[in-house]
């Protein structure tokens, strides 16, 4: 059940999203001949100091690999030889903690 919140609707909000998302892609002229207004040829994005910080962030934690693969390889080799061991308290810690974490959530 859609909830309207200061007169807002979903649906009107989702459909203004849409129009400033096809402004910004540039496609100003589909969306005037489609009805969604239509944008200035001289329209343009000017992105905080904030806002870009976070863009070349986001641009280097892309470039960083989601798996450490050195330390898999030096996990693999120690359960191989027997080195590796289980520190149960250690382990029983870290889930307390995430529990305590994923209650906050």
């Amino acid at each position: 059940m859609p909830i309207e919140i200061n007169g807002f609707s979903p649906r009107r909000t989702q459909a203004g999203s849409d129009r400033r998302i096809r402004s910004l892609k540039g496609d100003s002229s589909r969306s005037a001949a489609a009805g969604g207004g239509a944008a200035g040829a001289g329209d343009q994005v000017t992105l905080t100091g904030t806002a870009a910080r976070l863009h070349a962030i986001e641009r280097e934690l892309a470039r960083v690999p989601v798996v450490d693969l050195e330390r898999v390889r030096h996990v693999q080799d120690a359960i191989e030889s027997g080195e590796y061991r289980v520190d149960p308290q250690r382990v029983a810690d870290k889930m307390i903690e995430l529990e305590a974490a994923l209650d906050g959530v």
